[in-house]
């Protein structure tokens, strides 16, 4: 044991460190091999797909006027199917890659400064050429990115530490030089990530990922280094015994060594297609990880004819290791990303240089000691010291075969590389949302490996975010050419989705089966595919096989559960609940809650208090619409990619109209108000049998968003159409939008709906608008105070809204009362006093909720409009918001980068903005104006102002804005169209008053188009 540890006799400066960067190799070999089972799984994962049937679920409550209003929307019975997840990017692994590399790269340098002169320049030219592959100048460190400045400090920098020691500090011991390059890596990167352009994680992939070609020709020279040292080996375990007797002989090594490279003669000839049989094979991973072990005292050995260069201790054992390392995580980050360019050419280039050079290092064995093994003696002590055929001949001629493996196979490990490469590119790329760059370099990969897996797959899952399926479908039919697998299948398959398609889709389905006849996801969609026809036998079949083969069977269950419900099966229904009650998987529970509901049993308690963080998995949103849980609004537009698919396929025919409602739900809950909107208004002017109900869903947002006069009317046309519930509404956003006698009628007309508890709420409301500031405050109950105080809060003097406040004893009614008082100054424009009312509420108000929410969101507008830019900027992301107040917050950096002069900036948050807050006037009017002063010369103010009014009709100051902007483009008669609509909307004084200015304005611009013309 003592020989095998030949670094115990060294001493401790160089042990100790040799001894870390072994365990560093160990831990890199660990993590390559981690990879190597995992890495698909990681990057290509299962993901699940819905159909869903319709169950009455309320979706989003909301209180206005202290009243809860509650939406009601059609939640479903689902049954899953697989499909492959769009692929991720494995973040972690270049992460651990670039630590692991830092390191070596220290010890590197700290090798090569104990060479000779030339050596070490040459070992410094391999370090140059390593750092140039980083493409460092990219990320805006030092210079420009055109430049080369920051390759040159770091070159500069290495090279004057390393030559220092090699040249003036040569006594300096190895532990010091590691360390001292430990630090100047260290340096050097904290100089990487403090002034990079980019986030952290993306300058770590921009590093590990340009920098691949490197790693690849690194490793490539260690394949080389350690391509003959397996039957170095098996020269060492035959003739290492220390007695004759106990040696093998002569043809016992031959026989092992030609077994040996037959094994790779034949993972070579099934490389170029010549071998198609599933025979045996040592896997050629092993053979390297066999190589590297025998190389650790194979490099000892060879310190006879590199001892000139550099010493085995500690620079070619260092060396060793660096290289070592080096090769694990290169082939590990290959598998980690499923780069399968990659990972076939290392294999080809294992096989190829282990093959090469193992075969002339066997002739040259039998040529130099055939005759001393004949003697039984200890050969592999001297086999470095050649007496007919010469050392180099090893690798000169198994340089030579190995070109001629390479060029058999016309270069194809060469293309392999390139299209590796430019496949970690494409990903690097698409972590950066730079889906232009992504889509070339994955092409560029295509085309260096044609229908390689990383790129194709990787296409698609771009082209499924981009909605392009024709392009998908091609992808992963490019995909299956090569190396096909189960989640390709499944995920193709789901793409031929339109019943046309049926025998398509089964014919895919059945091609998966095939090749991976034990895989439960492909035997699951079969199941759910034949459950679409009458051949209920076909269905069963293919459940069982699913079932069989599937790593959760309650996944199987949970579809069988949906069939069944769906045929009308209930005895084989409750059977199959009574067997799984106990289960914990969401899919399945939210089923058995569905059938619950059918059966009348009610939900159970379990699920109800579900509450999922986001909707990202498909099952927390199938539990969520089945027992009534509103995490809806969390903001999952993974949503829409369903619904769409569903929406396109005649399959879902009857369920067409709620799948449009849907989308209409996951657009407005994600912020995406204007197309919300317009699918819904178009599902109320043509779903004419549901119409009312559609206009009170736009009511309802109309409602959360405080565009109450919006709401009114949405109610009205519901009410107009017949929907009971739409009365009250109806009479309350009346009320919310101060128009108090109009409020009063509707409250009336509640009597027809003859419902009981409407007519209640509506009379209690009634007599509190009828009644004066002083009785309400002398004598009316803390409820009534609180919705008088929010109806009729413009028209309140302030020692009104001060008397209400200080009447009311309880204490939710009185967060309320304060969060309105802050409404009211800040509605007034009357800063010192809203800041005080800020001030008392806050110390009332919970730390979370809607109420706080409101008030941060008031103290970020004041903040604003008192020109507290600095402290508006540091302190926003630390005040709580609901995910809906979150919004506001573009709309905020949008204004503050204006009042800053940071114009293109500003631009780029006021799109943002205007897209998920489109309701808010404010937001539109200022991205108006702004753009109407940073692109005068295009239609872009205007168009901003034109959605406005059309998503929010009602708003009176978006309208004489939209008027004055309309004069300014010179479309006079929409100009006019708008001044008729704001004599609807203003009182006549107001209107008056703006008619004047809308005059003066249009005069001005007629006189400014005279003088041009003259």
């Amino acid at each position: 044991m003592n020989k095998i540890k030949f670094w115990n006799k060294w001493d401790a400066d160089t042990r100790y460190p040799y001894l870390f960067l072994l365990v560093l190799a160990a831990l890199a070999l660990l993590l390559g091999v981690y990879h190597y089972f995992t890495g698909e799984s990681v990057s290509f994962a299962w993901d699940k797909l819905p159909e869903l049937q319709v169950v009455q679920v309320p979706v989003h409550e909301f209180s206005r006027l202290l009243e809860p209003f509650t939406l009601y929307v059609d939640g479903y019975l689902i049954t899953e199917q697989y499909d492959a997840a769009i692929p991720a990017i494995n973040t972690w692994a270049a992460v651990a890659l670039l630590v692991l590399l830092s390191v070596c790269l220290a010890f590197y340098a700290a090798a090569i400064s104990t060479m000779r002169r030339i050596p070490y320049f040459a070992g410094m030219l391999l370090l140059m050429l390593l750092l140039a592959s980083f493409n460092l100048d990219l990320l805006g460190i030092v210079g420009s990115s055109t430049g080369q400045t920051t390759l040159l400090l770091f070159i500069v920098l290495f090279a004057v530490s390393t030559y220092a020691f090699q040249a003036f500090y040569p006594q300096v011991n190895f532990s010091l030089r590691v360390l001292a390059m430990l630090v100047l890596v260290l340096l050097l990167g904290s100089l990487v990530y403090m002034e990079s352009d980019f986030p952290a994680l993306l300058t770590t992939l921009h590093l590990v990922n340009y920098s691949a070609l490197a790693l690849i020709v690194a490793t490539f020279l260690f394949l080389m280094w350690v391509g003959y040292e397996n039957i170095n080996a098996l020269l060492w375990i035959n003739t290492q015994a220390k007695t004759p007797e106990r040696r093998f002989s002569l043809w016992q090594f031959v026989l092992v060594s030609v077994l040996y490279l037959v094994n790779l003669i034949l993972l070579y000839l099934r490389h170029v297609g010549y071998v198609k049989a599933d025979l045996f094979f040592v896997n050629a991973y092993f053979i390297l990880m066999l190589s590297v072990v025998a190389g650790f005292w194979g490099m000892r050995q060879r310190e006879a004819y590199y001892k000139q260069l550099f010493p085995f201790k500690p620079t070619g054992a260092v060396l060793y290791l660096v290289f070592a390392i080096i090769t694990f995580l290169s082939i590990g980050y290959a598998y980690a990303t499923a780069n399968d360019s990659l990972t076939v050419m290392y294999h080809e280039l294992i096989v190829y240089t282990h093959l090469a050079f193992g075969l002339f290092f066997f002739i040259y064995v039998m040529a130099n000691f055939g005759r001393l093994m004949e003697q039984r003696l200890q050969v592999y002590k001297i086999v470095y010291q050649p007496k007919r055929l010469p050392i180099y001949t090893i690798f000169t001629m198994g340089a030579i075969l190995l070109a001629i493996l390479v060029m058999r196979t016309q270069y194809r490990v060469y293309f392999y590389a390139y299209a590796g490469y430019y496949s970690y590119l494409g990903d690097l790329y698409r972590t950066s949302d730079n889906t232009i760059l992504a889509e070339r370099f994955y092409q560029e990969s295509d085309l260096y490996d044609g229908n390689n897996v990383k790129a194709n797959v990787s296409l698609a899952g771009m082209y499924r975010e981009q909605g392009q399926r024709n392009n998908e479908i091609l992808s992963l039919q490019e995909a299956l050419q090569k190396r096909p697998n189960p989640k390709t299948y499944v995920r193709l398959a789901n793409l031929y989705d339109l019943k046309q398609y049926f025998f398509e889709k089964l014919y895919v389905l059945r091609q998966g089966a095939a090749a991976f006849p034990e895989n439960g996801e492909i035997y699951n969609n079969l199941a759910l595919l034949y459950s679409q026809t009458s051949v209920a036998d076909s269905v069963e079949y293919y459940f069982d096989l699913a079932q069989q083969h599937a790593d959760n069977p309650d996944f199987v269950r949970s579809n069988r559960l949906a069939f069944y419900t769906r045929q009308a099966m209930p005895d084989k229904a409750k059977e199959l609940m009574a067997e799984i009650r106990s289960s914990k998987y969401k899919p399945l529970r939210s089923n058995m809650s569905a059938l619950n509901l059918l059966l009348g049993r009610g939900p159970e308690a379990k699920d109800e208090i579900f509450e999922p963080d986001s909707l990202e998995q498909v099952a927390d949103m199938t539990l969520f619409y089945n027992n009534t849980i509103a995490t809806i609004n969390k903001g999952d537009t993974s949503l829409l990619k369903p619904i769409n698919r569903y929406l396109a396929s005649s399959e879902n025919r009857l369920f067409m109209e709620d799948l449009l409602y849907l989308k209409g739900l996951v657009h407005h809950y994600d912020g995406r108000p204007k197309e919300a909107r317009n699918v819904v208004e178009t599902l109320a002017l043509t779903a004419s049998g549901r119409s009312g109900y559609y206009y009170n869903a736009l009511g309802h947002w109309m409602m959360e968003e405080e565009n109450y006069g919006a709401a009114a009317s949405y109610f009205k046309e519901a009410k107009n159409l017949g929907l009971n519930q739409a009365f009250l509404s109806h009479a309350y956003a009346l009320a919310l939008n101060h128009q108090t006698d109009q409020a009063i009628e509707a409250l009336q007309e509640v009597g027809f709906t003859e419902i009981e508890s409407a007519i209640k709420v509506a009379k209690s409301l009634q007599e509190v608008l009828n009644q004066e500031p002083d009785a309400i405050i002398k004598s009316a109950p803390d409820r009534d105070k609180v919705q008088y105080l929010i109806a009729y809060l413009p028209d309140l003097l302030p020692r009104d809204v001060d008397g209400i406040v200080k009447s009311i004893k309880d204490k939710e009614l009185l967060r309320e009362a304060l969060v309105a008082k802050v409404d009211y100054y800040m509605l007034k424009r009357r800063w010192p006093l809203a800041n005080e009312a800020i001030k008392e509420a806050a110390a009332a108000l919970l730390p979370e909720g809607d109420l706080r929410s409101r008030l941060n969101l008031q103290q970020m507008r004041l903040w604003l409009n008192t020109k507290n830019h600095e402290v508006l900027v540091k302190r926003m992301d630390n005040l709580y918001l609901t995910p809906k107040d979150k919004r506001q917050k573009l709309y905020l950096r949008a204004k503050v980068a204006e009042v800053k002069n940071r114009d293109r900036e500003a631009a780029e948050r006021y799109d943002q903005a205007l897209k998920m807050l489109l309701y808010d006037e404010r937001v539109v009017e200022d991205a108006a104006a702004f753009f109407a002063r940073y692109s005068p010369n295009d239609m872009k103010a205007y168009n901003i102002l034109l959605d406005g009014i059309t998503y929010n009709p009602y708003s009176a100051s978006l309208y004489k804005a939209y008027a004055l902007e309309s004069i300014d483009q010179g479309l006079v008669s929409y100009a006019e169209q708008a001044l008729v609509s704001l004599s609807n909307l203003l009182p006549a004084p107001e209107y008056s008053t703006f008619k004047d200015k809308f005059e003066k304005q249009r005069q001005a611009k007629e006189a400014q188009a005279d003088e041009w013309q003259l």
